[in-house]
């Protein structure tokens, strides 16, 4: 299984040759993914995410952002509907402060804790 910061590459590449409707399925794939890692409960991604606030994975305002990029990735998989470059660019920003607050934070805190 691709982990979602390789998605999350594919996905700027994806931006970067103006395959808007890609891009959005990528995001979409990029929260899957996190849900799928942390183990979130729930029979579809809405419930997930809310899992993941549940768990204190996510806040709930996180949570809020989170099922706004699931409703884009929604429309660009199952309506084939393109964001704009500048929607698609935030849905990223928000991504990258995902991968960071779920996986990289969590890690240096471990390691400084090692130390």
């Amino acid at each position: 299984m691709m982990g979602a910061h390789s998605i999350r590459g594919r996905a700027i590449k994806s931006i970067n040759c103006g395959q808007a409707v890609l891009t959005g399925m990528g995001i979409r794939a990029i929260v899957e993914t996190v849900c799928k890692n942390k183990n979130a409960n729930g029979k579809d991604l809405c419930e997930k995410i809310n899992d993941l606030v549940i768990q204190g994975v996510l806040t709930k305002k996180d949570a809020d952002i989170l099922h706004k990029l699931r409703t884009l990735g929604n429309e660009a998989a199952h309506e084939v509907k393109p964001h704009n470059n500048a929607t698609l660019a935030l849905a990223l920003d928000v991504i990258d402060h995902l991968i960071k607050g779920v996986y990289i934070l969590p890690l240096l805190l471990s390691n400084s804790d090692r130390s």
